[in-house]
């Protein structure tokens, strides 16, 4: 082979190099952005919401004291939900399908990160098993902390899951935790009767990765959190709580 063949066949790997990592680098970038822009919008929302909590002049209502409605930004708006001891801090919005807000922010506009959003099939005040839906970001923000709920020390501990809108709080905890593939019959909003609630309820304690403390009766209303997991193709991490009083 002549000096002259090598020196091309060189020149055109080098090339095929330099694209590569110009493409990488790229795709590095609006990975990056993408996460800055997210950060920059919930981190802003979070600021607003603060201030509207520390300056509100309602007092009359205790529970209405840690009021939040950002109807006035997007009438998709159902709650805002915090829960302690993670990052989980963040708006939740009910679309006329489970993927209008996949990736959409609060505004409407693309954001790779979405907005947590309740099930459209959900009524907030009346469900009997609300469902709310998260992205499991890798740079840990959205829904990724509830993978925190996988670990025992972590579950047993109870943190608070609480839901803040207009009408004021409702408060949570995690009785049950799964890992199942995104099949897995977890998304019922209602039920026919009792006997077809307790039969799911039994069925979520008896598969929870640990053993279940505050179990629920038919008289009360649930809660599931899920996001994608990464343990095998398809897995979901599922927490479900039960609601409580304040």
């Amino acid at each position: 082979m002549s000096m002259k063949v090598k020196s091309f066949i060189r020149n055109i790997i080098t090339i095929c190099l330099i694209i590569v990592i110009c493409i990488c680098g790229y795709k590095i970038y609006s990975k990056l952005y993408e996460y800055k822009k997210a950060d920059n919008i919930y981190n802003d929302l979070r600021k607003e919401k603060n201030y509207t909590n520390k300056n509100s002049s309602n007092k009359t209502n205790k529970n209405k004291e840690n009021s939040i409605d950002f109807s006035h930004i997007n009438k998709d708006f159902v709650c805002w939900i915090n829960i302690k001891n993670t990052n989980i801090d963040y708006p939740v919005v009910q679309g006329d399908d489970n993927s209008y807000y996949l990736h959409r922010d609060i505004y409407g506009n693309y954001l790779y990160a979405g907005t947590t959003f309740l099930d459209y099939r959900n009524n907030y005040n009346d469900s009997k098993n609300l469902i709310v839906y998260g992205h499991n970001m890798k740079n840990t923000t959205m829904f990724s902390e509830l993978e925190k709920f996988k670990k025992e020390d972590f579950f047993n501990s109870n943190p608070t899951i609480t839901l803040t809108n207009k009408n004021g709080e409702r408060h949570f905890k995690a009785f049950a935790v799964l890992l199942v593939d995104k099949n897995y019959d977890y998304r019922v909003p209602d039920f026919k009767n009792d006997e077809e609630y307790n039969k799911f309820l039994n069925k979520i304690c008896d598969e929870s990765m640990f053993k279940v403390k505050n179990k629920p009766t038919s008289s009360d209303k649930i809660m599931t959190l899920t996001t994608c997991s990464y343990e095998f193709k398809n897995a979901r991490t599922v927490v479900i709580c039960k609601e409580i009083d304040n």
